[in-house]
């Protein structure tokens, strides 16, 4: 049966999928993959909203990967999308095609239970609160009934300080000396992967690999990236470089807590003595040596913290970052100290009487880390690895303050091009938002690829009918106006919200205009606001969409960037996105400041040709929270003015679906009285 043929409407994917209508966008998707794959070559593939992109590009890279003998990865940004993957689309086709082929989701290794570190946490008393304690019965529990060990299995989320002492770490795993190494589930989960044709990781996991040396996933012949648009920031962020007093904290702590008396150190006994060199003695040098490094580093984050402008107010994570602008702007108190106890932690090998194997494996690793953090730290105050961005991330709140000392690529095209592109054909990429103003000159650009198939398919899904655009006619700039802005925006979202009544997303592209907004609408408690951060953002979704059951109307969810995408809320509990400014990138964020920068020095501009279509895609992404089955009906609006007085702002329109555009408030009332009617009469 030719490929096609399975996606008509007689098909083997019609007969046993109830609903399914033979899309000609599908079939177009599926045309050109196949093409791509039979000349090896790349795809990008924007594929709009309810085209089923999914099985557009699993049905031929299956066959492929069965009849050449291939292995297929299939890399996705969010979760969601993985598990839709995993639990429905592939078992759906291996019944419906009627093929064997062996599949397998990948996840790094710290999402699995280690069976021995689980027993060793029993053994030594590791956990002293109530909540650590109740939790590590609850994972003892879970383990004699899970068969993957993966932590997205479990029915509540552990605490970091628990989970991260039960986990598997590679620089822990004692491998064939493990005895528990014939049921491990992280060993049984790599021999699966290994015999799997089709493998579905996430990004963040397939960048992790390439940073590892491709130790983390096996070898194979073909890339699929959905939800393509992510792939730069996610790339930035895993082949780069990062120290914080967190990650430092929690290594000091595995070695000796002073606080609790745990770790490394007060499991330790029968350390042969050396000459005039007693066990005791040994035990102190190290604490010594640990607190050492620990009062290095509260100098070094103190200078730091010097150098940090203030949190901007109205913040509600206390988050900030600067730029580092210059090698060595503050003393290097840390890497020393640290190689110092990274030294004296391997002396301790070759006199431990009677150890364990699995401590002296434990010794190596914190020995191990403690030099890659002095090494790290020294890379970014050097300011070694050309081409890149430093700098530092601020996180404060009432429970911890957290710092991040950050070395970024500027340009991982040219990583992205070295390390994949040019090894690995075909790879596809994918998503709904690639394409700026019809091009994807914007989108190549960034990850660095250059011979390339194009493929723009629009929605099957009808906007012209399901969907109203409404454009604010008159609203202060809010580039040079903000304070006027600030309030005539929070008047027109009053507007809207009494006509919608719930069933909202307020979109935004800051905390600080989030919590001002919200601050102003507290005078209508008839409005049922969850605001970002108040919750789990998983508990605000699940709450967001059992509004829909609610009578008078749903709730509002205010949001920042996490819900501008990969969140899905189709039918009524969503019926209105106001999107409140056009989603430009912060102009000093350091990391946008930077490439900025590359791109002038380039002789290139950098509005043109970097943020506007970055802030496209993000305003693509916002617009597509609304219509995501083809029976959704409903109303965006977007409060930014420069949309009509900005040259630009034509860019932009012409970058959304179809649909009518209103500057009329009094059309959005219209509009939902024909949603009422319509559900009346259906």
């Amino acid at each position: 049966m030719k490929i096609i043929e399975i996606f008509k409407k007689n098909g083997p994917i019609a007969c046993r999928l109830q609903g399914y209508e033979s899309r000609p966008e599908q079939i177009e998707m599926v045309r050109a993959i196949y093409e791509t794959i039979v000349n090896e070559e790349h795809l990008i593939v924007e594929a709009g909203t309810g085209i089923g992109k999914s099985l557009a590009y699993m049905v031929p890279f299956i066959y492929w990967a069965i009849e050449q003998d291939k292995r297929v990865i299939i890399s996705t940004f969010t979760k969601a999308l993985q598990q839709q993957l995993v639990e429905k689309d592939i078992p759906f086709l291996q019944e419906s095609l009627d093929i064997k082929f062996n599949y397998a989701l990948c996840v790094g290794g710290q999402n699995y239970l280690c069976m021995r570190r689980l027993d060793q946490s029993g053994q030594h008393g590791l956990f002293e609160t109530k909540t650590e304690l109740k939790q590590l019965e609850d994972v003892f529990e879970w383990r004699m009934q899970t068969r993957t060990g993966i932590i997205s299995e479990l029915h509540f989320e552990p605490l970091n300080s628990v989970w991260g002492k039960v986990c598997r770490e590679a620089d822990l795993c004692m491998g064939k000396n493990c005895l528990h190494h014939e049921d491990c589930f992280y060993r049984k989960a790599k021999k699966k992967q290994c015999q799997s044709q089709i493998l579905v990781v996430n990004h963040h996991l397939f960048f992790a690999n390439l940073a590892s040396g491709e130790k983390a996933l096996p070898e194979y012949d073909a890339i699929v990236f959905d939800e393509a648009h992510t792939l730069e920031e996610v790339a930035t962020n895993y082949l780069g470089v990062e120290v914080s007093n967190y990650k430092l904290k929690f290594l000091l702590d595995s070695i000796s807590s002073p606080r609790t008396g745990k770790g490394l150190l007060g499991s330790l006994k029968n350390i042969a003595e050396v000459g005039s060199v007693r066990e005791e003695d040994k035990k102190r040098k190290i604490e010594k040596l640990v607190a050492d490094v620990r009062i290095a580093a509260d100098v070094f984050f103190s200078n730091i913290i010097e150098k940090c402008p203030p949190v901007p107010t109205g913040s509600l994570w206390k988050t900030n970052s600067f730029r580092i602008r210059q090698p060595n702007f503050i003393p290097n108190t840390l890497t020393e100290p640290l190689l110092i106890l990274s030294s004296y932690l391997k002396t301790l090998l070759p006199i431990l009487k009677d150890c364990l194997a699995e401590e002296k494996i434990e010794i190596n690793a914190l020995s191990t880390r403690a030099k890659i953090i002095g090494n790290e730290v020294e890379t970014i105050l050097a300011q070694s690895l050309r081409d890149y961005v430093y700098w530092v991330e601020t996180i404060k709140s009432s429970r911890y303050s957290r710092y991040i000392l950050h070395a970024s690529p500027v340009n991982v095209g040219e990583l992205m091009k070295e390390m994949v592109f040019n090894r690995i054909s075909p790879v596809v990429l994918t998503s709904a938002t690639l394409s700026t103003n019809g091009s994807f000159n914007y989108f190549k650009e960034r990850i660095g690829l250059d011979e390339t198939s194009e493929l723009i398919l629009g929605s099957p899904f009808n906007f012209k009918e399901n969907a109203l655009l409404y454009i604010s006619p008159s609203l202060s700039d809010p580039s040079n106006e903000t304070k006027n802005y600030t309030n005539e925006v929070a008047r027109q979202i009053t507007q809207i919200l009494e006509i919608v009544r719930g069933r909202t997303f307020v979109l935004f592209t800051s905390f600080k205009m989030m919590n001002e907004i919200h601050n102003s609408l507290k005078d209508f408690p008839e409005l049922k606001i969850l605001r970002q951060g108040d919750l789990p953002r998983y508990k605000m979704l699940k709450k967001f969409k059992e509004g829909v059951n609610l009578k008078n109307g749903g709730f509002v969810l205010f949001g920042t960037n996490t819900f501008w995408q990969g969140v899905d809320v189709p039918g009524r509990a969503l019926e209105c996105v106001i999107i409140v400014k056009l989603p430009f990138a912060a102009p000093f964020d350091p990391v946008t400041e930077t490439k900025i920068e590359y791109l002038q020095k380039e002789g290139k501009d950098p509005f043109l040709l970097y943020q506007v279509p970055q802030a496209i895609i993000m305003l693509k992404q916002g617009f597509g929270r609304l219509i995501r089955t083809k029976e959704d009906i409903g109303v965006v609006a977007i409060l930014d003015p420069r949309l009509r007085t900005r040259s630009y702002g034509k860019m932009f329109l012409k970058s959304l679906p179809e649909c009518k555009i209103t500057s009329d408030i009094e059309e959005i009332d219209k509009f939902f009285s024909k949603i009422k009617l319509h559900t009346v009469f259906t």
